[in-house]
């Protein structure tokens, strides 16, 4: 019988991380669902991990080579069955009310909404603490704001499967911003909505890809060469010059950063909104808290 909702997790030489992700959408309240569990090629043994859920939900794909995470989250969209895709990295958890609020919330709107979202907490991988939250805020259209910024969190998507026959899968040139490329294809055809309550745990540790500093900013500047959108709006364009400029300088490239930080300014000198976007982000503290993840992890 075709489930519900098929949850699609890609993993990686994680196998501690994995349990716990898996553990967290086995406790779910709604049932109605399958886990897709994508292996990119671990060297060790995944396999007998799933197989000791013993959960007949439970399905389990192995890549012959590493082909990273877009790769095998669009394999797992292509085996779903489910009507809803929702995304769950190994490292990150869900908390057990997770799909059944979503779900609840699909039934109450019309087709034109293909995505309902939710916050989350960003918890330290190191000490278990929350460091930090994201409330959802916005809701019905939300390209323009999505051009912006990537302000939905990843594990706590749910999305219609029909969208990615719009929007297409997740694009595996982009060595960052995957998620965000795709929320903003999927923005272009269908509205968005959210519950009103935290729905995941985020873990920060630095072995994420945006802890990679030099593949994130590579990622992110091809990310803005693609969306020709956001170059149409010289207010967004500052704001994403101006926060690859400060990640440039905190990274140590003076002369890159610098460069991006005057062109942010010379396409929208008068744009407030690009100078409170770098005191955020020079300020925030989760992003100190990233920043300092960053620089530990390209020292090692």
């Amino acid at each position: 019988m075709r489930p519900e909702v098929s949850v699609i997790i890609p993993t990686y030489n994680r196998p501690e991380l994995l349990r716990r992700a898996v553990r967290s959408v086995l406790n779910q309240s709604f049932e109605d669902f399958e886990v897709i569990i994508v292996d990119d090629a671990s060297p060790i043994d995944i396999k007998s991990i799933v197989e000791s859920f013993n959960d007949n939900r439970v399905k389990y794909i192995r890549h012959r080579t590493n082909l990273g995470a877009p790769v095998a989250r669009n394999n797992g969209i292509k085996r779903a069955r489910g009507k809803f895709i929702a995304f769950l990295d190994d490292d990150d958890e869900w908390l057990p009310e997770r799909l059944e609020v979503q779900i609840y919330k699909f039934e109450e709107l019309d087709n034109e909404f293909g995505v309902v979202y939710g916050g989350f907490y960003y918890i330290s991988q190191e000490t278990g603490k929350i460091i930090g939250q994201r409330l959802p805020r916005l809701r019905g259209n939300v390209y323009r704001e999505l051009l912006k910024e990537n302000f939905i969190g990843s594990p706590t998507l749910l999305i219609r499967k029909e969208c990615f026959k719009k929007a297409g899968l997740f694009d595996k040139k982009l060595t960052s911003s995957q998620d965000w490329d795709m929320w903003l294809r999927i923005a272009k055809y269908y509205k968005f909505d959210y519950v009103s309550k935290v729905v995941a745990k985020y873990y920060v540790h630095g072995k994420q890809i945006s802890f990679n500093m030099e593949k994130y900013l590579n990622g992110r500047e091809r990310f803005i060469r693609k969306h020709i959108d956001i170059y149409k709006t010289p207010k967004i364009l500052s704001i994403h010059f101006s926060q690859i400029g400060l990640l440039y300088l905190i990274s140590g490239n003076i002369e890159k950063g610098v460069n991006y930080v005057l062109n942010s300014i010379a396409i929208s000198p008068f744009n407030v909104e690009n100078y409170k976007s770098i005191l955020r982000l020079a300020f925030d503290s989760r992003t100190c808290e990233y920043i300092k993840k960053i620089l530990q992890f390209n020292r090692t």
